[in-house]
Protein backbone atom coordinates (compact mmCIF):
# COMPACT_ATOMS: atom_id res chain seq x y z
CA UNK A 1 0.00 0.00 0.00
CA UNK A 2 2.78 2.46 0.93
CA UNK A 3 4.58 1.70 -2.34
CA UNK A 4 1.43 2.18 -4.44
CA UNK A 5 0.64 5.51 -2.79
CA UNK A 6 4.15 6.71 -3.55
CA UNK A 7 4.27 5.38 -7.13
CA UNK A 8 0.76 6.39 -8.19
CA UNK A 9 0.18 9.59 -6.21
CA UNK A 10 3.62 10.76 -5.05
CA UNK A 11 2.61 10.40 -1.38
CA UNK A 12 5.19 9.45 1.25
CA UNK A 13 3.41 8.17 4.33
CA UNK A 14 4.57 6.17 7.34
CA UNK A 15 3.07 2.82 8.27
CA UNK A 16 1.65 4.23 11.52
CA UNK A 17 0.01 7.15 9.72
CA UNK A 18 -1.46 4.83 7.12
CA UNK A 19 -2.83 2.56 9.85
CA UNK A 20 -4.40 5.54 11.62
CA UNK A 21 -6.13 6.71 8.42
CA UNK A 22 -7.43 3.20 7.74
CA UNK A 23 -8.86 2.99 11.26
CA UNK A 24 -10.54 6.37 10.94
CA UNK A 25 -12.29 5.23 7.75
CA UNK A 26 -12.93 1.70 9.07
CA UNK A 27 -10.80 0.08 6.37
CA UNK A 28 -9.49 -3.41 7.04
CA UNK A 29 -6.55 -5.20 5.43
CA UNK A 30 -6.85 -8.84 4.39
CA UNK A 31 -5.11 -11.25 6.75
CA UNK A 32 -3.73 -14.46 5.33
CA UNK A 33 -4.87 -17.73 6.86
CA UNK A 34 -3.05 -20.98 7.45
CA UNK A 35 -2.96 -23.37 4.51
CA UNK A 36 -5.29 -26.38 4.76
CA UNK A 37 -3.88 -29.71 3.64
CA UNK A 38 -5.25 -30.87 0.28
CA UNK A 39 -6.51 -34.45 -0.03
CA UNK A 40 -5.61 -36.36 -3.18
CA UNK A 41 -6.56 -39.86 -4.26
CA UNK A 42 -3.80 -40.61 -6.76
CA UNK A 43 -1.47 -43.53 -6.06
CA UNK A 44 1.87 -42.44 -4.68
CA UNK A 45 4.79 -44.09 -6.45
CA UNK A 46 7.48 -42.82 -4.06
CA UNK A 47 9.84 -41.51 -6.73
CA UNK A 48 11.34 -39.02 -4.31
CA UNK A 49 14.04 -36.62 -5.48
CA UNK A 50 16.57 -34.84 -3.22
CA UNK A 51 16.08 -31.26 -2.09
CA UNK A 52 18.51 -29.81 -4.63
CA UNK A 53 17.09 -26.28 -4.28
CA UNK A 54 17.71 -26.34 -0.51
CA UNK A 55 15.80 -23.07 0.04
CA UNK A 56 18.07 -21.11 -2.27
CA UNK A 57 15.20 -19.15 -3.77
CA UNK A 58 17.37 -16.70 -5.71
CA UNK A 59 18.42 -16.93 -9.33
CA UNK A 60 20.67 -14.78 -11.49
CA UNK A 61 18.72 -15.23 -14.71
CA UNK A 62 15.22 -16.11 -15.94
CA UNK A 63 14.51 -19.75 -16.66
CA UNK A 64 17.21 -21.14 -14.38
CA UNK A 65 15.11 -22.22 -11.36
CA UNK A 66 11.39 -22.86 -11.13
CA UNK A 67 9.00 -23.92 -8.37
CA UNK A 68 5.59 -25.54 -8.72
CA UNK A 69 2.62 -26.51 -6.57
CA UNK A 70 -1.15 -27.05 -6.59
CA UNK A 71 -3.86 -25.47 -4.45
CA UNK A 72 -7.64 -25.66 -4.33
CA UNK A 73 -10.49 -23.16 -4.24
CA UNK A 74 -13.91 -24.26 -2.92
CA UNK A 75 -17.14 -23.56 -4.77
CA UNK A 76 -20.64 -24.86 -3.89
CA UNK A 77 -20.58 -28.67 -3.89
CA UNK A 78 -17.16 -28.87 -5.55
CA UNK A 79 -13.53 -27.78 -5.71
CA UNK A 80 -11.43 -26.02 -8.34
CA UNK A 81 -7.69 -26.76 -8.53
CA UNK A 82 -4.95 -24.36 -9.56
CA UNK A 83 -1.50 -25.53 -10.63
CA UNK A 84 1.29 -22.99 -11.23
CA UNK A 85 4.97 -22.77 -12.10
CA UNK A 86 6.87 -19.72 -10.85
CA UNK A 87 10.24 -18.49 -12.05
CA UNK A 88 12.42 -17.92 -8.98
CA UNK A 89 14.32 -15.16 -10.77
CA UNK A 90 11.43 -12.72 -10.44
CA UNK A 91 8.61 -14.77 -8.80
CA UNK A 92 6.59 -14.53 -12.01
CA UNK A 93 3.78 -17.00 -12.62
CA UNK A 94 4.99 -18.26 -15.98
CA UNK A 95 2.33 -20.90 -16.65
CA UNK A 96 -0.73 -22.21 -14.83
CA UNK A 97 -3.66 -24.58 -15.19
CA UNK A 98 -7.12 -24.31 -13.63
CA UNK A 99 -9.09 -27.55 -13.50
CA UNK A 100 -12.10 -29.24 -11.97
CA UNK A 101 -10.19 -32.51 -11.74
CA UNK A 102 -7.44 -33.40 -9.29
CA UNK A 103 -5.64 -35.70 -11.69
CA UNK A 104 -2.09 -36.21 -12.92
CA UNK A 105 -2.43 -33.66 -15.72
CA UNK A 106 -2.35 -30.83 -13.17
CA UNK A 107 1.40 -31.34 -12.83
CA UNK A 108 2.27 -32.50 -16.34
CA UNK A 109 0.25 -30.00 -18.38
CA UNK A 110 1.96 -26.98 -16.83
CA UNK A 111 5.37 -28.48 -17.66
CA UNK A 112 4.25 -29.07 -21.26
CA UNK A 113 3.01 -25.47 -21.46
CA UNK A 114 6.31 -24.17 -20.11
CA UNK A 115 8.31 -26.25 -22.61
CA UNK A 116 6.43 -24.55 -25.47
CA UNK A 117 7.51 -21.05 -24.48
CA UNK A 118 10.92 -21.58 -22.85
CA UNK A 119 13.85 -23.97 -23.27
CA UNK A 120 13.96 -26.27 -20.24
CA UNK A 121 17.24 -28.14 -20.67
CA UNK A 122 19.45 -27.49 -17.64
CA UNK A 123 16.71 -25.83 -15.58
CA UNK A 124 15.72 -26.92 -12.07
CA UNK A 125 12.08 -27.48 -11.10
CA UNK A 126 11.24 -27.75 -7.40
CA UNK A 127 8.07 -29.19 -5.87
CA UNK A 128 6.85 -30.92 -2.73
CA UNK A 129 6.57 -34.69 -2.37
CA UNK A 130 2.90 -34.81 -3.34
CA UNK A 131 1.61 -37.61 -5.54
CA UNK A 132 1.42 -35.28 -8.53
CA UNK A 133 5.21 -35.01 -8.48
CA UNK A 134 6.33 -38.50 -7.43
CA UNK A 135 4.66 -40.30 -10.33
CA UNK A 136 6.46 -41.71 -13.36
CA UNK A 137 4.67 -39.59 -15.97
CA UNK A 138 5.71 -36.31 -14.31
CA UNK A 139 9.28 -37.30 -13.64
CA UNK A 140 9.61 -38.91 -17.06
CA UNK A 141 8.45 -35.65 -18.67
CA UNK A 142 11.08 -33.66 -16.77
CA UNK A 143 13.77 -36.15 -17.77
CA UNK A 144 12.77 -35.86 -21.43
CA UNK A 145 13.19 -32.09 -21.21
CA UNK A 146 16.53 -32.24 -19.39
CA UNK A 147 15.14 -30.74 -16.18
CA UNK A 148 16.70 -31.35 -12.76
CA UNK A 149 14.07 -32.57 -10.28
CA UNK A 150 14.11 -31.11 -6.75
CA UNK A 151 11.68 -31.84 -3.92
CA UNK A 152 10.98 -30.44 -0.47
CA UNK A 153 11.67 -32.56 2.54
CA UNK A 154 8.64 -34.49 3.75
CA UNK A 155 6.17 -32.29 5.63
CA UNK A 156 8.29 -29.15 5.27
CA UNK A 157 6.30 -26.45 3.47
CA UNK A 158 9.08 -23.87 3.98
CA UNK A 159 11.19 -25.72 1.41
CA UNK A 160 8.72 -24.46 -1.23
CA UNK A 161 7.98 -21.13 0.41
CA UNK A 162 7.81 -18.99 -2.74
CA UNK A 163 4.85 -20.82 -4.27
CA UNK A 164 3.22 -21.22 -0.86
CA UNK A 165 3.50 -17.46 -0.45
CA UNK A 166 1.93 -16.80 -3.85
CA UNK A 167 -1.04 -19.04 -3.06
CA UNK A 168 -1.44 -17.31 0.29
CA UNK A 169 -1.66 -13.91 -1.43
CA UNK A 170 -4.04 -15.30 -4.06
CA UNK A 171 -6.46 -16.54 -1.43
CA UNK A 172 -6.15 -13.54 0.88
CA UNK A 173 -6.30 -10.77 -1.71
CA UNK A 174 -8.59 -12.38 -4.26
CA UNK A 175 -10.51 -15.51 -3.26
CA UNK A 176 -11.64 -14.42 0.20
CA UNK A 177 -12.59 -10.94 -0.99
CA UNK A 178 -14.76 -12.34 -3.78
CA UNK A 179 -15.87 -15.54 -2.08
CA UNK A 180 -19.61 -14.89 -2.43
CA UNK A 181 -19.32 -14.42 -6.19
CA UNK A 182 -17.46 -17.69 -6.75
CA UNK A 183 -20.39 -19.94 -7.62
CA UNK A 184 -19.01 -21.93 -10.53
CA UNK A 185 -15.83 -23.17 -12.18
CA UNK A 186 -15.92 -20.33 -14.71
CA UNK A 187 -16.22 -17.78 -11.89
CA UNK A 188 -12.97 -19.11 -10.43
CA UNK A 189 -11.26 -19.11 -13.81
CA UNK A 190 -12.15 -15.45 -14.30
CA UNK A 191 -10.91 -14.21 -10.92
CA UNK A 192 -7.75 -16.35 -10.85
CA UNK A 193 -6.70 -15.28 -14.34
CA UNK A 194 -7.40 -11.66 -13.42
CA UNK A 195 -5.35 -11.98 -10.23
CA UNK A 196 -2.39 -13.65 -11.94
CA UNK A 197 -2.28 -10.83 -14.50
CA UNK A 198 -2.41 -8.29 -11.67
CA UNK A 199 0.27 -10.17 -9.71
CA UNK A 200 2.63 -10.42 -12.69
CA UNK A 201 2.21 -6.93 -14.10
CA UNK A 202 1.13 -4.66 -11.25
CA UNK A 203 1.71 -6.08 -7.77
CA UNK A 204 5.02 -4.69 -6.52
CA UNK A 205 7.36 -6.62 -4.23
CA UNK A 206 10.03 -5.32 -1.87
CA UNK A 207 12.47 -8.06 -2.91
CA UNK A 208 12.07 -6.87 -6.52
CA UNK A 209 12.97 -3.28 -5.61
CA UNK A 210 9.31 -2.23 -5.54
CA UNK A 211 8.69 -3.51 -9.05
CA UNK A 212 6.23 -6.12 -10.31
CA UNK A 213 7.62 -9.48 -11.51
CA UNK A 214 7.27 -8.52 -15.18
CA UNK A 215 8.59 -5.02 -14.51
CA UNK A 216 11.63 -6.46 -12.76
CA UNK A 217 12.36 -8.88 -15.61
CA UNK A 218 12.03 -6.12 -18.21
CA UNK A 219 14.27 -3.76 -16.27
CA UNK A 220 17.00 -6.37 -15.78
CA UNK A 221 16.81 -7.88 -19.29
Amino acid sequence: MKTKLKQNYGLNISANKLLKIMREHKLLACIRRRKTKMVCHLTKENLIAPNVLNRNFTSDKPGDKYATDITYIPIPNSMVYVSVILDLFNREVVVYKISQNLDATLSTDVVKSLSKIRPLAGALLHSDQGVHYTNKSYQGLLKENGVTVSMSRKGNCWDNAIVENFFSHLKCECVRVRKRSLRSFLDVVDVVEEYIAYYNYERTQKRLHDLSPIGFRQQTA
